[in-house]
């Protein structure tokens, strides 16, 4: 099973579509670093919603804008643009897709070369968005797990940086588990045991369910008005409540306040977090982090890279990693 590939919220759309109509946004530029060109580093760009967005060619075309998703097990295109690669809709390959807030059948397609600067393209069985061809498109698709073959990467969100064959992750913050994701634990202030945690930066907020918030729950922080959130299967959305986090924690990263939304997503009972508490970390909180991820150990590392958002020495990390 293919899992959550999209978190754009209605109220990012528009900001991001028009960054990514504005035509030259991306360069398609990749700087080599490191003895024997060891690293490869590929320049982000920032979306106002936060997302980070890189450069993607197809089958050799011309580059297109791709959000860089860690929440995507697998590379998932918008089907006007799997089309213009070839892609016919006869629904005789398709799988069960998770998105945030349903599970629906999409199709899927083979890419021969998917090319990302830097590194030799790669081939894959790409998830077809099903997007209707007078659908403005904010993006072409989304970059998953499976088109980065590097045993070991960064994501630097400060500095706008996707390396490839970095540096080997120091702390085990968290697994990288069997599909590519990355899951781990969080603590918070009122909160004595850990929460579970996905990093996702393909959500442009962060996530929490309606455990976490019963156990959060202060009246003095709440805000009283509701907004939705939607999936790439183009459904109305789900209801979402505001909330504050205090004193979030996870691996090396600590944020002192942080603004989430609670909605009690079908993501997290296809996690398994139904009936425990359980965030979805989105951009809006990994703004100053930077995330190392170590196929080789199962594990990924995450770190504050500002004065504010770094733990001096405190870590809050996976048992058994």
């Amino acid at each position: 099973m293919t899992t959550k590939t999209d978190t754009i919220a209605n109220t990012t759309r528009a900001s991001v579509r028009a960054l990514c109509l504005a035509g030259s946004m991306l360069a398609l530029t990749a700087t080599m670093t490191g003895p024997g060109n060891a690293q490869s580093r590929i320049e982000l760009q920032r979306a106002p919603s936060g997302h980070l967005l890189l450069p993607v060619t197809l089958e050799g075309g011309d580059p297109l804008t791709f959000i860089l998703d860690t929440g995507a097990s697998n590379t998932a295109i918008a089907q006007p643009v799997a089309e213009a690669i070839g892609f016919v809709s006869q629904w005789e390959s398709y799988d069960l897709v998770q998105s945030l807030n349903a599970r629906f059948d999409a199709e899927r397609h083979d890419i021969a070369q998917l090319g990302i600067p830097g590194a030799p393209p790669v081939g894959l069985n790409s998830v077809v968005i099903p997007v209707p061809a007078d659908h403005p498109l904010p993006v072409a698709g989304l970059l998953g797990a499976d088109a980065i073959l590097s045993d070991r990467y960064e994501i630097d969100v400060d500095d706008l940086a996707l390396i490839l064959d970095s540096a080997a992750a120091e702390h085990p913050d968290g697994q990288v588990e069997r599909r590519g994701l990355l899951i781990g634990e969080a603590r918070l202030r009122r909160r004595s045991a850990p929460v579970h945690v996905i990093i996702d930066t393909g959500s442009s907020h962060t996530l929490i369910n309606r455990q976490l918030r019963r156990h959060l729950y202060d009246p003095g922080i709440q805000f009283n008005f509701d907004i939705h959130v939607s999936g790439i299967e183009d459904a109305d959305g789900e209801e979402a409540r505001p909330v504050m986090l205090r004193q979030l924690q996870i691996g090396g990263l600590c944020v002192e306040r942080s603004a989430a939304l609670q909605s009690d997503l079908d993501v997290f009972d296809a996690l398994g977090w139904a009936d425990e508490p359980a965030m979805v970390i989105g951009m809006d909180t990994l703004r100053h982090a930077r995330i190392r991820i170590d196929r080789t150990t199962g594990t990924f590392e995450i770190s504050g890279t500002t004065e504010d958002t770094q733990c001096h020495g405190r870590r809050v990390q996976t048992p058994g990693l």
